[in-house]
């Protein structure tokens, strides 16, 4: 739409008559760019990418605006970064590299995390530095000695928490750039703005109306989306925008179907080619060995492909042609592992196969995240439920859509995006490479806009009314909906004066903070601040609080009487939502942290390995899990009967069951009073058929072990099977008599007494199980603080510059 402006009349009147330069980085994931906008007298802004002179190994170079997001450090001279430690990444055998020590790669992932990389040298030691590096090397490749007067913007993914906008103006400082919090753009607001300056801008964007837009950003690591909504001034035609929500899906992108080509089409191809079974390679062998030097074929494989559909597609071809024909093919792979090598003799990759990958990415229905032991598969599709269902919209309701990223060009998943906003206009780039250049542009846009006016083109707003929950669940307004951040101003607090209320009790030294979305009542804080003394009703509290331009919330409280008694905490993004991987990612994460802290670890840390071991399993990355225990019993040197039997476990939900009896067998023979082994072995034998077997295996466990109940209960089933023509009431009998009170059972225990009762049929032992089940089951219900108090309002709401005292 020609009449949508951004820089206009009033804003070319500050320029004056000096020329006006601004750059944008954008610091991908997968891959960084630089874009430079610029003002000169007389004529109109421009903006244009820079092409990136990056060197090869062993010698040689290429030029391009992409730089992959990888650094290596193939000598003491030799850094590389760009497409020359791209190439290394795909062969690091080629140059003795090794990933995390001297070879990095999708690190930004790892921004803000407390993670290490104890091997590489202490100037490459986190991601942050990482990420240093990465934008020394873009701005002494494409702004020299012009970045001392230019503005210049970074962007950074929606949904960036505090400490990850903090690790990245680190690595901005690392770099030499002297940038501010609000010199961070983020990535879907900065893909808009080029959008809109390429003069795309849909007919929905008309003058005084409010157009409901997403922005679905799917790149090479991540998938943001933001939900926003644009006005454009009636009379200056000038575009005004504000963010309602935003949803990231940490690690869920194009290198993610990648990654699924690798493990479900070229490895498996590999593995028959070579005349391996499926388990002959390790799960390290394939992930941290195969993975890396495949990467780079599937990747090409993926893209070729995609081509080739889009060609058949504008014949009409596609949708009657033969999935498994159409296919895309690369050279022979020659793969190494140590000393070994593998051929693969022709990579191929067909539509049938692509399809099938896609599938679950593309699902409408199951939204949750699922892991196997390489890899993470998600739909699409969850981050943008998640974001429409945080805004309060549905598909119908959204006017535009603009999808970027370069995974945004796969057919499928554009064709299935369209499908979803059936209602809604879809924009994209018609250009591959303007699709992955769009957010560098945009961010070179805004630069240029905030070097004029001296504030940023996207101005954050709160989504709804932010409220103080008081006693008898009163709220009272701390920041209206709408109101543009920050909030009063910057570097202020508001003042709200509050007291214990009157008809407390007569002491109380708990206070409840809790802060709300004053529409659905959505939490926002709920924090008790734990006095040191108790206070009585009437004492009188000041609270203090601000939102600053990057969406942190910030609340402190102290007595009125005797303000070094404090209280402090802030929330990071309420507007945001960040899928949260899990109170077992995150234990996996922080202990494998430690272990690396420690060079690996040593036998005094075999229990943390055994944790892992778990932690993966409950993961269902059992190969992974099986790494550790393999990797803990090496550290041991010598046979552990848990450790083993942890194998057989694993080994057996593989499918692998010559590996997981041999492992139970070895197990055995590690212990002279333990039974379990032999009774995880007795129970698949059974589960496969395998009776008479089972029988045996069994009674050998029940001469190890005491717990007889579970056992003879185990027992009477394979004898149900085996002779199917005589009752074993008796044996079941015997086991719920050795079982004892119910109350005294162990999880697993009260499972096999549940078994034994349910096969005679006794109904009120039935009953009394489950509700020993249900009983424990209630313990999981959060705690309840009963005595903390909500506070009442005193005073009125006042705006004040500075704090009464500092933190």
């Amino acid at each position: 739409m020609n009449e949508v402006k951004i820089f206009t009349a009033d804003v070319e009147a500050k320029r004056r008559s000096a020329n006006v330069c601004a750059y944008g980085i954008d610091l991908g994931t997968t891959n960084s760019c630089v874009a430079r906008a610029s003002w000169q007298p007389g004529g109109k802004p421009i903006c244009d990418v820079v092409n990136i002179n990056q060197s090869l190994w062993p010698e040689g170079a290429v030029e391009s605006p992409l730089v992959p997001s990888v650094i290596a450090l193939a000598g003491v001279e030799d850094k590389l970064v760009g497409a020359g430690a791209k190439k290394l990444r795909a062969r690091p055998q080629d140059a003795n590299l090794m990933p995390e020590r001297d070879l990095f790669y999708e690190t930004k992932n790892d921004i803000g995390l407390r993670k290490t990389y104890h091997r590489a040298d202490e100037a490459y030691g986190n991601a942050a530095k990482i990420a240093g590096h990465l934008l020394r090397y873009l701005k002494e490749s494409a702004i020299n000695g012009q970045g001392k007067n230019a503005s210049i913007n970074v962007t950074v993914p929606a949904s960036f928490q505090l400490n990850q906008r903090r690790d990245t103006l680190f690595a901005c400082k690392f770099a030499g750039l002297k940038l501010q919090d609000d010199d961070l753009l983020d990535e879907p607001t900065a893909a808009l703005i080029d959008y809109i300056m390429s003069g795309k801008a849909p007919h929905s964007f008309e003058p005084g109306k409010t157009t409901q837009c997403v922005v679905f950003d799917f790149g090479g690591g991540t998938c943001d989306v933001a939900v926003m909504e644009i006005t454009v001034d009636k009379r200056t035609k000038q575009v005004l925008m504000s963010q309602v929500a935003v949803s990231r899906y940490h690690r869920l992108g194009g290198g993610d179907l990648d990654t699924a080509i690798v493990h479900e089409v070229l490895i498996p191809r590999l593995l028959r080619e070579n005349s391996l079974g499926p388990l002959d390679l390790t799960w390290a062998e394939k992930k941290r060995g195969l993975e890396p030097q495949l990467l780079g074929t599937a990747e090409k494989l993926k893209e070729s492909l995609c081509r080739g559909i889009n060609h058949l597609r504008k014949l009409h071809k596609y949708d009657k042609a033969d999935k498994e024909k159409v296919k895309a093919r690369c050279s022979s792979v020659d793969i190494y592992l140590g000393k070994r090598s593998f051929y693969l003799s022709e990579p191929t990759l067909s539509a049938a196969e692509w399809e099938k990958i896609l599938e679950p990415f593309l699902d409408r229905d199951l939204l949750f995240a699922r892991q196997t032991d390489y890899r993470l598969t998600q739909s699409v599709f969850a981050p943008l439920q998640d974001a429409l269902d945080r805004a309060g919209r549905k598909p119908e309701d959204i006017d535009f859509c603009l999808m970027v990223g370069g995974s945004s060009l796969i057919p499928q998943v554009r064709d299935a995006v369209e499908e979803y906003f059936q209602k809604s206009a879809v924009g994209y780039f018609d250009d591959p490479m303007d699709i992955q250049l769009s957010v560098a542009r945009g961010a070179a846009w805004n630069a240029l806009y905030k070097k004029l006016t001296n504030r940023n083109l996207i101005r954050a707003v709160v989504q709804e009314d932010l409220a103080l929950m008081t006693r008898g669940q009163a709220l009272y307004p701390l920041i209206p909906a709408r109101t543009v951040l920050p909030f009063p101003a910057e570097n202020e607090w508001a003042r709200v004066e509050l007291e214990i209320h009157p008809q407390t009790s007569i002491f109380t030294d708990k206070l409840l903070f809790k802060i709300v979305g004053a529409t659905a009542r959505q939490t926002i804080l709920h924090e008790i601040w734990d006095i040191p003394e108790y206070l009585e009703a009437g004492r009188e509290i000041i609270m203090e609080y601000n939102m600053t331009a990057g969406k942190q919330f910030h609340c402190r409280a102290f007595l009125k009487d005797d303000p070094e008694v404090a209280f402090e905490h802030h929330v990071e993004n309420p507007l945001v939502n960040v899928v949260n991987p899990g109170s077992t990612r995150l234990f996996i994460e922080e202990k494998e942290e430690e272990l690396r802290k420690k060079g690996g670890g040593t036998a005094d840390d075999v229990d943390d390995f055994v944790q892992l071991a778990t932690s993966y399993a409950e993961l269902n990355q059992k190969e992974r899990a099986i790494n550790w225990l393999r990797s803990a019993m090496n550290k041991l040197g010598h046979a552990d009967a848990t450790i083993l039997n942890l194998q057989g476990n694993y080994y057996g939900e593989l499918g692998d069951h010559e590996r997981e009896e041999k492992l139970y067998r070895e197990a055995d023979r590690a212990t002279t009073s333990w039974g379990g082994p032999l009774f995880n072995l007795a129970l698949s034998f059974y589960n496969r058929g395998k009776y008479k077997e089972a029988t045996e295996a069994i009674e050998q466990a029940m001469k190890k072990d005491h717990r007889q109940g579970p056992y003879l209960t185990l027992k009477a089933m394979c004898l149900d099977k085996s002779e199917p023509q005589i009752t074993h009431k008796l044996i079941y009998q015997q086991a719920i008599k050795a079982f004892g009170a119910v109350s005294t059972l162990s999880e697993w225990e009260l499972g096999w007494y549940l078994t034994a009762v349910r096969a005679v049929g006794d109904a009120k032992a039935i009953k009394e199980a489950e509700e020993e089940r249900k009983k424990r089951n209630k313990k999981g219900i959060p705690e309840v603080y009963e005595d903390a108090v909500l506070p009442v309002v005193k005073g009125g709401l006042v705006k004040r510059k500075k704090a009464m005292f500092d933190f």
